[in-house]
C-alpha cells in the first residue's frame, strides 16, 4: 500500500464511495470528504498529491477550494470531475490550476 493518498471531494457520497473502491482497487487508496471545509480538514500536503473534486458542491464550490489547496502544496494536481462541462468551466478551472477536467460520469475504460 502506498503512504500518498488522492483526495477525493463530492457531496454525493454514493459516487464517492463507487470511485473510492475504483481507486483502492487500482492500488490508490483516497481519503474522502463531502464537502470543501471538510475536504480542507482531511488534506494532508504531506501525503496527497492528487484532488480528484466535483464541481458543485455546498459550502464551497471547487474552484475555491482548488486555489486553497494549491496555497498549501503548489505542486498537487486537481482533476474536476463534473456533469456541467463547457467552455466556461473549463477556462475557469484552468485559470485556478486545474489540470484536467473530466465529465461525469467517469469512464475508466479510455
Amino acid at each position: 500500500m502506498v503512504d500518498t493518498k488522492i483526495l477525493l471531494v463530492d457531496d454525493d457520497q454514493d459516487t464517492c464511495a463507487s470511485m473510492s473502491d475504483i481507486l483502492s482497487d487500482l492500488g490508490y487508496p483516497a481519503d474522502v470528504a463531502y464537502d470543501g471545509p471538510n475536504a480542507l480538514k482531511v488534506f494532508a500536503p504531506d501525503r496527497h498529491r492528487l484532488a480528484l473534486l466535483d464541481y458543485k458542491m455546498p459550502g464551497m464550490d471547487d474552484l475555491e477550494l482548488c486555489q486553497r489547496l494549491k496555497g498549501s502544496r503548489p505542486g498537487i494536481e486537481v482533476v474536476l470531475v463534473t456533469a456541467f462541462v463547457s467552455a466556461a468551466t473549463t477556462d475557469a478551472a484552468a485559470e485556478v490550476g486545474v489540470r484536467r477536467v473530466l465529465p461525469k460520469p467517469v469512464d475508466l475504460g479510455n
